[in-house]
């Protein structure tokens, strides 16, 4: 609800109560389609238990099993090493009309150093959880300047010796701040923050900031008025200990606002069209819901929002993503109510009720069970009191709950780091795990291409372009483009490389494919040496020129050699059927069958010799091949 308390002469209540109604309702229909989806997700990773998930009344036991947790935080890890896992997790590629690509050296090498003194790694990480438990990771930069304390020499006063001291040194900073999605709305309309109407950013702020904004001149000067929790229903566990007078709320709106509510003055009283007018990008900043702080045009140069969000999966249509947590939700539920109800069972069965027969028992006895009690009866005890058999637990159970593990690794796509044959005996063998491995290298990698492009790429962009516009003699205006290393993934790279050296085993050492192997391996490594590793395999793979003139000169030897044989045995072949067609008239039967045996030796000879020729062929055809290769990989290169 909008509350006027504070502001009948304010000029701009237009403003705020344009830009509140449109806030109230986004989050109206988050809060009523997410956010009791999103306590259930935050609980059973948290591995809380609650009232709600007893499936019957006798139920005592408040296990959670950890098996969604196990899942998110392998996801997580697994897309932190695939983003991280190299020394440089991005890389700044220069426009292609610039051919000098000097500028974009000491770009990229300044402004990995920048995000990692602004600690952008952690930031990333946790916009990663948030994303496997709610569906959605958003982030949030934040422009300021801090002060670098940096070692200096100072001039000892009235010596001429120096000493080592430290030096106080502005410098700007561009800090990228996860957003909660509790905290986050946006026009329900659209699917991503560019294309909405406006996001707001909804927190509970300590007073004592609100006041240093205002001294820093980034609000205005105005009473706040008080925070109650009652009338805006909205907290969070941050601020839980804070005292009421201490907190207040702040919404903060990025987008389109109308243009003349801007230019209001408190002299203008004319009534405003809400229909007909021109948007504008603007930033509101709104106090306890009664006092703009801030009402500007966007400051930015580029005109964008500060908001970078993506989707762990994506669903279309939506805003909101799928999470680890959903995925795997039915499944963990049901895991969950099976182990219960096994605890429940196996307290029964060691620990029995106990049936006994009142009567027998001293007037104001208390039964209760406790080690080493001593219970008085009026006879023996044996026929006043009897456990009650319950039978014991069916080893079909675990077999359920091994199957319900099973489906919540399915559902979520993370391997069991515990147990990663699940149960499945061709998953104990190589070719079983390469294949669950590829499966969910398959997943990954499209929630690793959402984050690619709907988050690191638009987050560096933005880096970028605020260091451009506000620290410019560090980053001065150049054209270049991103490319971030995280698309294919360190768990990708070292799945193929495994794959590789498997083949590379099937592979013998003569064959052409075995040094393109050998070079794809290396190429694929994240060794800091692999660029002389692949040199030296190149080198490897290039023959001695003098060794491969003299064997191309011995093919073209062996070529003509099997050519004149090949005459040769033409011409004793013409020679025999001659002989044949003239034995009746010229030679007697024994000339003739001693001119067979001659020919047939030289014929023997002549066959001898050609084979020893085409042996010699593909060898020197192998070697051939092989030089053709080498020129193609290095007309490639």
């Amino acid at each position: 609800m909008i509350k006027d308390s504070l502001s009948y002469n304010d000029p701009m209540t237009p403003l705020r109560q344009w830009v509140l109604g449109r806030v109230e309702n986004w989050e109206e229909h988050r809060d009523s389609n997410y956010a009791k989806n999103w306590d259930e997700y935050y609980r059973i990773w948290r591995g809380v238990w609650s009232e709600e998930d007893k499936t019957r009344q006798s139920e005592k036991s408040r296990l959670i099993s950890p098996a969604t947790q196990q899942a998110i935080e392998a996801t997580v890890a697994e897309l932190e090493e695939a983003t991280f896992g190299r020394e440089r997790w991005f890389d700044i590629q220069d426009d292609m009309l610039d051919q000098d690509s000097s500028d974009v050296e000491y770009i990229r090498k300044l402004l990995h150093e920048d995000l990692e003194k602004d600690k952008t790694k952690p930031a990333i990480a946790e916009c990663l959880l948030n994303a496997a438990i709610y569906g959605t990771g958003i982030g949030k930069l934040i422009i300021s300047e801090d002060i670098e304390v940096v070692p200096s020499e100072q001039q000892v006063p009235g010596t001429l010796t120096t000493s080592r001291g430290t030096t106080e040194v502005p410098y700007i900073s561009v800090k990228l701040e996860p957003v909660s999605p509790r905290e986050f709305v946006i026009d329900p309309t659209a699917t991503d923050i560019n294309e909405a109407l406006g996001v707001a950013h909804i927190v509970i702020k300590p007073r004592y900031q609100i006041t240093q904004g205002i001294k820093g001149g980034v609000y205005e000067d105005k009473p706040i008025g008080s925070y109650d929790k009652a009338d805006f229903g909205f907290d969070d566990e941050s601020s839980a200990s804070t005292n009421e007078d201490d907190k207040v709320k702040i919404v903060e709106y990025w987008g389109l606002v109308p243009k003349k509510f801007l230019k209001k003055s408190a002299s203008e009283s004319e009534e405003f069209d809400y229909e007909d007018d021109e948007l504008i990008e603007a930033v509101v900043t709104i106090a306890n819901d009664s006092v703009v702080l801030r009402a500007v045009e966007n400051p930015y140069m580029m005109k964008d929002r500060p908001f970078v969000s993506y989707q762990h999966d994506r669903v279309p249509g939506k805003f909101w993503g799928r999470g680890v947590t959903e995925k795997g939700y039915n499944p963990q539920k049901a895991l969950d109510a099976e182990l219960r109800a096994r605890i429940d069972t196996l307290a029964l069965t060691t620990h029995p009720m106990m049936g006994l027969d009142a009567t027998r028992l001293p007037r104001g006895t208390k039964f209760d069970i406790r080690p080493g009690k001593t219970i008085l009866t009026n006879g023996d005890p044996k026929s006043v009191l009897m456990p009650l058999n319950f039978g014991s637990l069916a080893n079909s159970t675990f077999t359920e709950s091994a199957e319900l593990e099973r489906m919540v690794q399915m559902g979520t796509g993370a391997m069991d780091t515990a147990n990663s044959n699940m149960s499945n005996p061709r998953n104990s063998t190589a070719s079983g795990m390469s294949m669950l491995q590829a499966a969910s290298i398959k997943r990954q990698k499209r929630t690793l291409m959402n984050f690619q492009d709907s988050f690191l790429v638009p987050m560096i962009n933005k880096v970028v372009w605020r260091r451009i516009q506000f620290d410019p003699q560090r980053y001065p205006v150049v054209d270049y483009k991103f490319i971030p290393y995280s698309s294919l993934g360190i768990m990708a790279k070292e799945l193929e490389t495994t794959q590789m050296i498997q083949m590379l085993s099937m592979v013998p050492q003569s064959s052409p494919a075995f040094g393109v192997i050998l070079t794809s391996i290396f190429e694929n490594s994240s060794l800091n040496n692999r660029n002389e590793l692949v040199a030296a395999v190149q080198q490897m793979l290039q023959p001695n020129p003098q060794e491969q003139q003299a064997k191309q000169i011995e093919m073209q030897k062996a070529m003509l050699e099997n050519a004149e044989l090949e005459a040769e045995i033409g011409k004793v072949y013409a020679q025999t059927q001659k002989l044949q067609v003239d034995a009746g008239d010229k030679v007697s039967q024994e000339a003739l069958a001693k001119k067979q045996l001659e020919l047939a030796e030289k014929m023997a000879k002549l066959e001898h010799t050609r084979s020893e020729t085409m042996r010699n062929i593909p060898e020197v055809e192998h070697l051939q091949s092989e030089t053709l290769l080498n020129l193609a990989k290095a007309r490639v290169a």
